[in-house]
């Protein structure tokens, strides 16, 4: 966190580099820790749990996980009791439309099925290495293909178009308020921003592997987990990187955000009230940041 702090300090407060006064240098350092005001992260009392992968949250506010290596799909009521919902090959990302149907990517069959009700089917097939999902609201569902570096988005009957391509390992894809798309490319931890009209352009870097994001419409802030720095992060709509949760090192601790120690944290959720959900695909967890956004 001090890292993080330090430059915060150096870009936008450059004032403070030539201040003497100690006593105005300690007082707008405490105004400046209004950033990193700790939440608490606890751990869910959920079983079942298999390489817990990508999140969706129902209207309900029920969670759902993605069991990458456990092949199926999980909804968690209550945040505590388990309930398969789903069997797939490899499930990675999820995402529900507005009416209410559960679409589920498989990485390594290439294929997007779809759950309405009872009955699942598959939506699309030939996917190379779909990774995550997400509707943008005018009856289109965007996927990243991992491996070929591109983002497809898919009409209700199924057609696939490439919009935009050209990057590292895309993976996480958020929608912000104005329908701007956010990629986040896996190995370098760059975040891209895709307009409407499809244009590319860079929007911030974090220090590390990224895979999901999540994007709150109430603050307009991004959330994303660095699976090989061990934090979470929030990004400001001016694309600023602040440290939410974590210390930098791997570690299983809960309490408050700034002493909590995670694991390879990999995907990120924020439910309507506000608090943030993380899984930690090898360890077998999912922890929550409770009020991150208060």
């Amino acid at each position: 966190m001090k890292k993080y702090c330090d430059r915060s300090l150096d870009r936008n407060f450059p004032a403070l580099k030539s201040v003497r006064n100690i006593s105005l240098a300690f007082f707008t350092l405490l105004f400046l820790c209004t950033f990193c005001v700790a939440q608490t992260v606890a751990t869910l009392p959920v079983k079942e749990l298999n390489g817990p992968n990508g999140f969706a949250i129902d209207p309900s506010g029920n969670l759902y996980v993605a069991n990458e290596t456990g092949k199926k799909v999980l909804r968690i009521i209550n945040d505590s009791v388990t309930e398969n919902i789903l069997n797939a090959d490899s499930p990675d990302g999820l995402a529900f439309d507005n009416n209410g149907n559960l679409f589920v990517t498989n990485f390594y069959s290439g294929i997007v099925l779809r759950k309405h009700q009872n009955l699942v089917d598959t939506f699309a097939t030939g996917l190379n290495k779909p990774a995550d999902i997400k509707w943008d609201g005018k009856e289109y569902l965007y996927v990243s293909e991992y491996e070929k570096g591109n983002i497809k988005k898919i009409d209700r009957q199924g057609k696939i178009t490439v919009i935009a391509s050209g990057f590292k390992n895309p993976f996480g894809l958020v929608f912000d308020n104005s329908g701007n798309l956010y990629v986040a490319n896996n190995v370098t931890g760059i975040i891209n921003k895709v307009t409407n009209s499809g244009q590319v352009s860079f929007f911030a870097q974090i220090p590390g592997a990224i895979s999901y994001l999540a994007y709150s419409k109430k603050s307009g802030k991004l959330y994303v987990a660095c699976f090989t720095c061990n934090n979470i992060y929030a990004v400001s709509n001016s694309g600023r990187i602040m440290l939410l949760a974590g210390k930098g090192i791997a570690g299983y601790k809960d309490g408050p955000s700034n002493e909590a120690l995670f694991r390879g944290p990999n995907s990120i959720s924020i439910s309507n009230d506000g608090d943030l959900y993380v899984s930690e695909f090898s360890a077998n967890r999912i922890r929550k940041i409770i009020k991150a956004e208060k």
